[in-house]
């Protein structure tokens, strides 16, 4: 199966990550432990996130610093990833908007 894009999809829906090297956490670097994959936007949107690939792999400790409230880094990683998105896709802030909803930057 392919996205709109023509990105082939794995057995589980996700298209590969947009962000590229994805052996290292996204936010620390770190690449000596276990990776979680963690899609960038959740709840209605988790299922556009899988099918473009907007998701990154984190390490245990930032992926638990993400879900913490008030700690700013998923503020941060939202902002990065529609950056990335953007210019992957060759969007503008409109068409971002129309495809999550809400503009990060």
């Amino acid at each position: 199966m392919k996205n709109e894009y023509g990105e082939v999809l794995d057995r589980n829906g996700y298209a590969p990550s947009i962000v590229g090297e994805q052996n290292r956490c996204f936010q620390c670097g770190r690449s000596d432990i276990k990776l979680d994959r963690h899609e960038v936007w959740h709840g209605s949107n988790r299922t556009k996130c899988k099918n473009l690939g907007l998701w990154v792999n984190l390490c245990m400790n930032c992926h638990r610093r993400l879900h913490q409230k008030g700690d700013g880094l998923d503020s941060e990683l939202k902002q990065k990833m529609q950056v990335i998105a953007m210019d992957y896709y060759g969007w503008g802030v409109d068409e971002f908007r129309k495809v999550i909803g809400k503009s990060y930057i």
